[in-house]
């Protein structure tokens, strides 16, 4: 548990290697989660945390989910049983599969299956929906805009911040200067505990993205805390933000310069992997790029910039029109 600012404090785990930073915010009237962990990381960490940082987990007010990830959602039932009395919100757009593991799985991890013949094993599949957790019904939505009263003199913000997810949104702090993003913006890389390359990006609607990135630069703040990367402040901000948005482009020109000669998106990602980061390349993690190229493909159909047809196997692939 790191304290940020007074009653602002980091809680700390671990998933797949990588960094697990949730927020919790103890005011005088209200209290807020943001986020839950994996299946297990209520009783894990995140409870005993709370308590170590001198709060009752029991008597949350509030757990907000950023989006709908098995990390920011897995332990949405578990922490509902410690604090029966929280409501539990999410963005909007996120509400189905923020509520359910089943429609979690169906529509974020094996939604490559059919057109790209891209999906986990049976190990892989297993472990996402044990540590999606359980059913559990979001109480509660937001668009963007609402505003949470903490204490007499601390208000935030709940804000849209579309990308990785079509309802991530994230807290804006004005009283302290600070935006807990959730994983809005995700630079060029996800690191590792022991500071390695662990991930690619995994962002999913690219001009979303893009917007997101846009208008963090542009928000009056001093500190940004993501779920998986380290507290960004002053100039560490503009600077996270131009590489996000450096990769992007990246991704853009390489496709174009490779679907040259038509492509399956497994191929464009395989291929490309090497190129786009120094992640460990071994064919089970360069396909996590799916979810990122999967939108930079769809955008340049969509902007007439390629053309994608069904090949022999009946799978996509992408070419220059």
């Amino acid at each position: 548990m790191q304290p940020l600012f007074e009653n602002v404090f980091m809680l700390e785990g671990e998933v797949g290697g990588r960094p697990l930073q949730l927020m919790y915010l103890r005011g005088d009237h209200a209290s807020l989660l943001l986020d839950t962990g994996c299946a297990g990381d209520p009783e894990k960490f995140i409870a005993a945390q709370i308590r170590e940082a001198g709060g009752d987990p029991a008597s949350l007010t509030w757990i907000v989910n950023t989006h709908c990830d098995l990390d920011h959602v897995g332990g949405n039932h578990a922490m509902k049983q410690i604090a029966p009395r929280a409501i539990l919100a999410c963005g909007d757009a996120d509400r189905a599969l923020c509520s359910d593991p089943d429609v979690l799985f169906r529509l974020r991890y094996d939604a490559y299956r059919a057109d790209h013949g891209i999906f986990y094993n049976a190990d892989q599949a297993a472990w996402t929906r044990q540590q999606s957790g359980t059913r559990q019904p979001v109480d509660l939505t937001f668009i963007g805009g609402e505003h949470i009263t903490l204490s007499d003199d601390w208000e935030v913000e709940i804000v849209a911040l579309p990308g990785h997810a079509k309802g991530h949104i994230g807290i804006f702090d004005p009283k302290n200067n600070a935006l807990y993003g959730g994983d809005s913006i995700q630079g060029s890389v996800y690191l590792g505990l022991d500071g390695t390359p662990r991930l690619c990006p995994t962002y999913l609607h690219v001009d979303d993205y893009l917007n997101t990135i846009r208008f963090v630069e542009h928000l009056s703040i001093s500190t940004f805390v993501g779920c998986h990367w380290s507290v960004k402040r002053g100039d560490e901000i503009r600077d996270f933000c131009a590489e996000s948005r450096a990769f992007i482009q990246r991704a853009d020109q390489l496709i174009l310069d490779l679907v040259k000669t038509p492509h399956t998106l497994r191929e464009i990602c395989l291929t490309l992997a090497p190129a786009l980061g120094d992640w460990e390349h071994v064919p089970a993690l360069d396909l996590e790029l799916v979810y990122a190229l999967s939108g930079h493909v769809d955008r340049l159909v969509e902007r007439g910039k390629i053309v994608s047809r069904r090949n022999a196997e009946g799978k996509l692939e992408y070419a220059l029109p």
